[in-house]
């Protein structure tokens, strides 16, 4: 019983892989089309950290601060130690770049309709700019940490690390795959958005749009491009 729950878990574990690694096939691929330089980009910091990681860890390894088990050791133990936690800290990441969005965007959306119901609202400023700089840097975090496990995971299994047995070896590389994943689903939908709101406001298929242009034209009616 415990053999087939285990067979069980191994098959669905193999599942969520292959959908995973789909899901990166398929948002790359789209993104080639029409934005390989975002591809460029996300892969050469993939790139970055993945080799950062190994010269670190090898480094590490032949002067003692990262022993034969994988533990750190001594004071440069302690930094790489440090170093390391503070890369893969998604959480805070996301939380001050949140902040930094929601600190520059939201009092501009805000004034923007508060001016509108007067009929003199003004575009807001550097929004686009803004939210595209929020995507990329979580991009880059994901990425980053993606690079960093996936390294270090196949790095501590080489060598035999205890802290990275084969089981801890997959469930980082697992990990890894995850944060490319989200990082690619990330940039496609930015990307897609973008495009379809850079689409003509005539198209039939874009009611919606047209809408908000009727909307933001009453919001701006006594703005001086309207005089």
């Amino acid at each position: 019983m415990a053999n087939l729950s285990t067979f069980n878990l191994l098959v669905l574990f193999s599942i969520i892989v292959m959908i995973t690694l789909v899901v990166i096939w398929y948002t790359g691929c789209k993104l080639a089309d029409h934005h390989g330089s975002d591809l460029r980009i996300a892969w050469y910091f993939f790139s970055l950290s993945s080799v950062c990681t190994f010269l670190a860890a090898a480094w590490a390894n032949s002067t003692g601060a990262i022993d034969h088990s994988g533990s750190f050791q001594g004071a440069w133990g302690k930094k790489i130690e440090s170093l390391l936690t503070f890369m893969l800290d998604l959480d805070t990441d996301i939380k001050v770049f949140a902040a930094i969005l929601t600190i520059f965007v939201i009092p501009q959306i805000t004034s923007y309709f508060l001016s509108g119901i007067f009929g003199c609202a003004s575009s807001p400023i550097l929004v686009g700019r803004a939210l595209a700089l929020f995507i990329w840097s979580i991009v880059k975090s994901f990425i980053v940490a993606s690079g960093i496990l996936l390294t270090i995971a196949i790095y501590g299994a080489s060598n035999g690390w205890v802290a990275w047995n084969v089981k801890g070896a997959v469930s980082m590389s697992f990990l890894s795959l995850m944060l490319l994943m989200v990082s690619f689903v990330c940039l496609y939908m930015y990307r897609d958005i973008d495009d379809t709101i850079a689409l003509p406001a005539t198209s039939k298929s874009f009611w919606i749009q047209r809408r908000i242009k009727k909307i933001e034209r009453w919001l701006t009616r006594k703005a001086p491009s309207h005089k």
